[in-house]
């Protein structure tokens, strides 16, 4: 599977355009249809769960649950990390995304989830539902605890946490 990188830049007329940052080839899986495959590829390709500050991560998808692209929303400090809802919008717009999915990383190793995590996952669904743009999940990652594995990982959509 190739996994493309984008990030957003203003061209000569002032508009947002796309611009590929890098693609690698991941032969982890053939596609990413699970919370668990999704947690693998973002800490093999990504090392999500060795990040000493906390990252969010939208993986656009088109119709099919295809990856078009996956960009870096937002970078934060070591326990929080801002996640604006037009950015997220305009990037699943301009690559063509039917759908997309959310990874944020906890550097303090836990899975719990602050109050924060959960509202601005509901306040981005609504405005996901608004859009038209499906959001499928929500997955935290952090790094392991002593006897578990390399990493763990909590999706938002297994555990009920999405909006229907």
């Amino acid at each position: 599977m190739r996994i493309t990188t984008y990030t957003t830049r203003m061209n000569k007329d002032n508009l947002t355009v796309l611009v590929k940052e890098k693609a690698v080839n991941y032969a982890g899986c053939e596609s990413l249809d699970s919370p668990e495959k999704i947690a693998k590829m973002m800490c093999d390709v990504f090392q999500l769960h060795l990040r000493a500050e906390e990252y969010v991560y939208l993986l656009a998808l088109n119709c099919k649950c295809r990856v078009l692209g996956i960009f870096e929303v937002s970078h934060g400090s070591v326990n929080e990390c801002p996640l604006p809802t037009r950015e997220l919008m305009m990037r699943n717009l301009l690559c063509g995304a039917s759908a997309f999915i959310l990874v944020h990383n906890h550097t303090s190793g836990s899975l719990d989830l602050s109050k924060d995590d959960v509202e601005t996952t509901k306040q981005i669904c609504s405005a996901s539902e608004l859009m038209g743009i499906t959001m499928l999940d929500h997955i935290v990652i952090a790094r392991a605890e002593e006897g578990r594995e390399e990493y763990a990982y909590f999706s938002m959509k297994d555990h009920g946490l999405m909006q229907k």
